[in-house]
């Protein structure tokens, strides 16, 4: 929604996303910035990146389709 009503680059939503971290408590945050780190850097839809930021940083298996995010989970192998 904010890259297409406000025209926001990948690298902006993910910096504006962690700013209003700043301002609440996630338990999850690890995760979550690793999740913000992929979407910055890659084309993969946000719920993606946050499948990915629960592989690389919890371990978690992830099973998908989706060639994008298979790439992406075994450049972290």
């Amino acid at each position: 929604m904010l890259k297409g009503v406000y025209e926001l680059g990948r690298a902006e939503i993910a910096e504006t996303v962690r700013d209003f971290l700043d301002l609440i408590f996630c338990s999850e945050r690890d995760t979550l910035e690793t999740a913000l780190d992929a979407y910055a850097r890659t084309t993969l839809d946000f719920v993606d990146c946050v499948l990915y930021g629960y592989h690389a940083v919890k371990g978690a298996e992830i099973a998908t389709f989706d060639r994008k995010l298979l790439r992406l989970l075994s450049e972290d192998k």
